[in-house]
This record gives structure tokens, sequence and C-alpha cells, in this order.
């Protein structure tokens, strides 16, 4: 990946943040975008230290000319896009389906669903110019398998993800752009260590949520974010149209 040039959206922590590294760390030039610029920045210095390029720009990826600019930075800063990862994501809230606020629904379709249509729209573009690319999409288990803990939304939005994925990866099979999904399980990030210290008992919290997991462990950001560089490599170069669990078995049972 030496010089290749990858786009990530939502690179500035957790998931997001150990993807942009993990490009780096294989080679490749970034940029990515974030809703919080501090992050950006913080990450665009961490990168600098690893003597690797990186540029954040911020972005609300469910705005059309916001990603439409974002995006042809890629071609303006580097020259074109060779992979992308669509990452950038909200969870909404966990309340009961038949009670849940319409504009948090509107709020959490508009970024997972169609926030990744807008990014794959200008990203397709750009890997057209250049003959080919990858792109990787970040849906969740809750894109494979229902939900049970309240996020129906969100289910709904991370499903429609993967059928998203596996459109777009039979109609530009043959321009050479692969399109894939990585759905991951419970990841040790920020937001999830949020919501165990919002339970009334953490720690059971955590046990409950590991306990989920066959392998009885939650997952770290960089298990996710090895799969999605894998999924853009060459190393997977006959793979397309493909919604890969990295779950710890979540979905085999």
């Amino acid at each position: 990946m030496k010089d290749k040039i990858a786009l990530v959206t939502g690179g500035n922590t957790g998931i997001g943040k150990a993807i942009v590294l993990e490009f780096v760390s294989r080679g490749a030039k970034v940029i990515f975008c974030g809703r919080r610029e501090d992050e950006g920045k913080k990450t665009e210095e961490e990168v600098l230290k690893l003597g690797g390029t990186a540029k954040y720009f911020p972005c609300d990826v469910s705005n059309d000319s916001q990603v439409k600019e974002f995006v042809q930075k890629a071609e303006s800063e580097f020259g074109g896009l060779d992979f992308a990862v669509n990452n950038a994501a909200v969870g909404g809230l966990s309340q009961d389906l038949h009670q849940y606020p319409e504009k948090v629904w509107d709020k959490v379709i508009s970024v997972d669903l169609k926030g990744t249509w807008l990014c794959m729209k200008y990203e397709i573009e750009l890997m057209l110019k250049k003959q080919g690319g990858s792109i990787v999409n970040i849906s969740s288990i809750a894109g494979l398998v229902g939900a049970d803990w309240k996020v129906a939304p969100y289910s709904a939005a991370k499903h429609g993800v993967v059928g998203l994925t596996k459109s777009a990866a039979l109609e530009y099979s043959e321009k050479k752009i692969r399109v894939n999904a990585v759905c991951p399980g419970f990841i040790r990030t920020e937001m999830l260590e949020g919501l165990f210290h919002s339970s009334p008992d953490p720690k059971e919290a955590e046990k409950k949520i590991t306990r989920l997991h066959p392998v009885n462990r939650l997952s770290e950001p960089e298990e996710v974010a090895k799969a999605a560089v894998w999924l853009c490599s060459s190393e997977a170069s006959f793979i397309t149209g493909v919604a890969l669990p990295v779950d710890g078995g979540y979905t085999a049972k």
C-alpha cells in the first residue's frame, strides 16, 4: 500500500482512528474526517510523529455538499483515491421501537445509511478515474442479525449498509472496484466504555456484554481495523460483496 491513497470517515477515535493508523502503517497516505476537530488534529499529529501522512478535514457525512468537498480532497491533496473505509456512524438511543423519537430515527438513518451512500457516490467517481479501487463499509453484527438491545433503527440502517454493499459490489465489479463490509461485534471503544459506566453496575454490564461473544472477550479496535484494511488490499483481490463478521463468534450462534 506504499504511497497509495486511502480515505476514512469517522477517523478521529475508536475503530476509525485504528483504521487510519493501520493504513499509515502499511505506507498509505490517508485523508480522514470526523465531527470533532480537536480529536482529528490530535490523530493527524500522531501520524506525523510516526513518520506517516494523514490529513484531517471536518465533514458531516449526511450532508451531500460536505461529503463531495471532502472526498474530492483526496484528489486535490494526493492525486486520487485507491481505498475508502466508510466508518462514520451514530448509535442513536436504546429505546422501545414504539416510543422511538422520529428525529433520532431520521438522524440514525441519515448518518449511518444515507451517509454511507453519499460517501460511496463520490468515492466511486474518483475510483472510476483510476480504473479501480476498493471500498469497505463498516456495518455491524446488528446488520446481520436482529438486535435485542432496543436499537432497531440502528439495526435497520446497518442492514441497509450490507444490502448497499452487495448491490454496489455487483454493479461495479467489472469496473475493477471491489466493495465489501465489515460487521464488528462489541468493540472496546470510548463509546462502549461510556455505556458501561452509565450502568448501575459497570462491571456486571461489561461481563454481560462480554458473555455474548463465544470467545468470551471484547474486540479491540485494531482487530476490526486489520480486517477492514486487509479487505482493501490486494491480498483480498478476489473478494467482493462480502459482509465479514469480526465478532468473536457472535453471529455463529
